[in-house]
């Protein structure tokens, strides 16, 4: 069963614990917000915050242009996982990336993204977020969940202005 993570940029409070702990867990014990496999966007001017990670897209142009083969997808969770001992840094996934879900590593010379942290079962990021803004999901589910939101923010607009 494919899983993402699910955004809830209201509940965001910009508070960086998932850059932190996800540099943590992959870095051997390392906290570095720049190291982490998602990033928190801030909009100060409307006190946006956005985290952001590879969105383990269906058909990923980083997996097709990839000279070395270097990224494969689990079977189990559907994530995108970089071969560090295949990849060569060429970078052509980062290019290819219409979202900017990898980075390049500088100390190894080799790319990185989330991969859902696959070794511990629920991302860390999931984990640890304070306001559970983050929520690890069945990619199935995204859309029934995309539209039980819509249908209640709908509501709530509805009876707002059914009171005025």
């Amino acid at each position: 069963m494919r899983k993402m993570i699910m955004i809830d940029i209201n509940k965001c409070g910009g508070c960086r614990t998932c850059e932190m702990i996800c540099s943590w867990s992959h870095d051997k014990g390392e906290i570095n917000p720049r190291r982490g496999r998602i990033s928190v966007i801030k909009k100060e001017a409307d006190g946006i915050n956005i985290p952001f990670m590879c969105l383990q897209c269906d058909d990923p142009y980083c997996k097709k242009v990839c000279p070395r083969d270097a990224i494969e997808i689990d079977g189990k969770s559907g994530a995108k996982i970089i071969d560090h001992d295949k990849c060569i840094g060429c970078k052509l996934c980062l290019i290819a990336c219409p979202f900017g879900g990898i980075a390049f590593d500088h100390k190894s010379s080799k790319m990185f993204k989330c991969d859902l942290c696959q070794a511990e079962g629920t991302p860390q990021c999931v984990k640890w977020c304070p306001k559970e803004a983050l929520t690890l999901i069945d990619l199935d589910r995204a859309g029934v969940i995309k539209k039980e939101k819509g249908v209640q923010k709908l509501m709530e607009i509805s009876a707002t202005n059914t009171e005025e």
